[in-house]
């Protein structure tokens, strides 16, 4: 009696399963949302974040780095240059730069003491001066710092700008060995993607606060 039983692997039983599979596969993969392009071209020479921001990105030997689950920033650009170790640059947006003041004098003080600290690099402000990105009020710090027991010397540009009730970032380090030297080009590229970096949407805190206000609160 076993032996006039089918046996369920057979070839063409295999293949109906197989068959099976594959189209209640493909029909859960059609029914997952596609994941919208993290950067979009427009005919205006910028590019858009998502929908959240458009801005002119550096040329394409610039890495984007992204973090859409939280973290220390959100988007930034990462360029890896010719030389002894450390020979790179990066530049981003940060949503929540160091500190909690709203003043944007009293940030930067503080911001400062703060920046680079891990690294164990002692910055000094080379220059300060009042700026402005996207039409908003901003603090232009640039900084440079060293440290000889690792061989390592940093030159960076922070704007602090105010958004809101808010106080958000642009940062823009190039690393270098304690012999190397500073390049200017890095820095244009930088430049080009504050001084043109705009706000689509507003973000959640500034939606909340509306509320409030809405409410009377």
């Amino acid at each position: 009696m076993k032996a006039n039983q089918k046996s369920f692997s057979t070839p063409g039983i295999r293949v109906c399963v197989l068959l099976m599979v594959a189209v209640f596969g493909f029909g859960c993969a059609a029914m997952q949302p596609e994941r919208p392009k993290t950067l979009t071209s427009t005919d205006r020479g910028t590019v858009l974040f998502l929908d959240r921001y458009e801005f002119k990105r550096p040329p394409p030997n610039w890495s984007l780095m992204k973090n859409l689950e939280g973290g220390d920033f959100e988007l930034g650009f990462l360029l890896f240059e010719k030389g002894e170790f450390p020979s790179q640059t990066t530049f981003m947006f940060d949503e929540e730069p160091y500190g909690g003041s709203q003043d944007l004098a009293s940030r930067a003080k503080y911001y400062c003491t703060r920046f680079l600290f891990n690294s164990g690099i002692e910055v000094r402000v080379t220059k300060e001066e009042k700026a402005t990105i996207d039409g908003k009020d901003a603090i232009a710090l640039s900084m440079e710092g060293e440290n000889p027991n690792r061989n390592e010397k940093a030159k960076s540009k922070v704007y602090l700008v105010k958004k809101g009730n808010r106080i958000v970032s642009f940062v823009c380090t190039m690393w270098r060995p304690m012999n190397g030297t500073y390049a200017q080009g890095p820095f244009d590229y930088f430049e080009t993607f504050a001084q043109s970096f705009k706000f689509l949407k507003k973000d959640f805190y500034e939606g909340f606060e509306e509320e409030l206000t809405k409410a009377g609160l």
